[in-house]
């Protein structure tokens, strides 16, 4: 039997999405981008300035416009020195479904 593939092993699929993100913590916040997201979770691009801390809850601001900010709390699950791996708590499904409504148009140009 082949090996499953690491992708196809996830719980939910990812989507690429290319919006900005604040990541706050305890009154200090690091600006990021959106490298791809899912029903479980996201990928960021590790902050320049980054440090991790013991607390590994943090809420994030997914920013699409100036009118279009989601706010989703979630643990930092994996960090290397490209990307940051954060998993969604547990009962936001409303948000999320926001979230990943509101991502498929953050790359398309707008009229």
């Amino acid at each position: 039997m082949a090996a499953m593939k690491e992708s196809e092993k996830r719980r939910f699929p990812r989507l690429p999405a290319f919006s900005a993100a604040l990541i706050t913590q305890a009154g200090q916040g690091w600006l990021s981008e959106v490298r791809d997201l899912s029903q479980g979770g996201a990928r960021l691009a590790r902050p320049q300035h980054w440090q991790g801390a013991d607390d590994k809850r943090y809420c994030i601001y997914f920013i699409f416009d100036q009118e279009t900010v989601i706010a989703v709390d979630a643990s930092c699950v994996r960090e290397n020195s490209e990307d940051l791996g954060f998993a969604f708590e547990d009962g936001q499904e409303t948000k999320v479904k926001d979230l990943l409504y509101e991502s498929r148009f953050a790359d398309q140009d707008t009229p």
